[in-house]
C-alpha cells in the first residue's frame, strides 16, 4: 500500500476510535495507530478533527510528521478529507515524502503533494512544483517542471556518487 494513501487510513482508525461503536472492537498493539499533538480540536457535530503543533502520526506502516493536520469525515465517522500542512513528512521503510501541504480526497483516492514536494525511494527522486498520486491506480503525475531520477538496481556507482570521494587513496 501507498504511504500516502495510508494519511486516510491512520486518519480515519483515528477517528472512529474517538467514536463509541470503535470501543466495542479491540484491537492487537499491531493494528494501533496514534496520533500526537500539542493540541486537538475534536468537533463530532461539525465533523472535523484538527491536530495543532508537531503533529506526529504513527501507524504500524508508517509515521507522518506535520505542523497542523485537519481531517474532514462523514455522518458514519470515515475519513472523506485529510489535509497536513508545514514541513510534512511521510515515511514508510525506504520511501519518503515530502512538502509544505499533502492533501487527500479519499473518495477518489487522489493524494497532491505541494510546496516543494520530493518524493524518494531508496535513492531515486522525484520532484515537481506539484505531486499527485491515485491510491487505486498505482499511477504518479508531477507538474510543471517534472524531474525523476532513477539508479539502475546493483549499480555499484550509485552508491559512490552519494559518498565522499576517496581522493586517490
Amino acid at each position: 500500500m501507498n504511504k500516502l494513501a495510508i494519511i486516510g487510513i491512520a486518519a480515519g482508525l483515528v477517528l472512529a476510535a474517538g467514536h463509541p461503536a470503535a470501543a466495542q472492537k479491540k484491537a492487537s498493539e499491531t493494528d494501533v495507530t496514534v496520533i500526537t499533538s500539542e493540541r486537538l480540536t475534536f468537533d463530532y457535530l461539525k465533523k472535523f478533527a484538527l491536530f495543532e503543533k508537531d503533529v506526529l502520526v504513527v501507524d504500524p506502516q508508517m509515521k507522518i510528521y506535520a505542523d497542523k493536520m485537519l481531517v474532514r469525515f462523514n455522518n458514519d465517522n470515515r475519513a472523506t478529507y485529510i489535509k497536513a500542512e508545514g514541513n510534512v513528512i511521510i515515511i514508510q521503510d525506504d520511501k519518503r515524502a515530502r512538502g509544505e501541504v499533502a492533501e487527500y480526497e479519499v473518495a477518489s483516492g487522489e493524494i497532491t503533494l505541494s510546496g516543494n514536494p520530493m518524493i524518494t525511494s531508496g535513492k531515486n527522486i522525484m520532484t515537481a512544483d506539484v505531486i499527485k498520486y491515485w491510491r487505486d491506480d498505482s499511477r504518479m503525475e508531477g507538474k510543471p517542471r517534472s524531474r525523476l531520477v532513477i539508479y539502475p538496481e546493483g549499480d555499484q556507482n550509485r552508491d559512490r556518487l552519494f559518498m565522499e570521494p576517496s581522493r586517490g587513496r
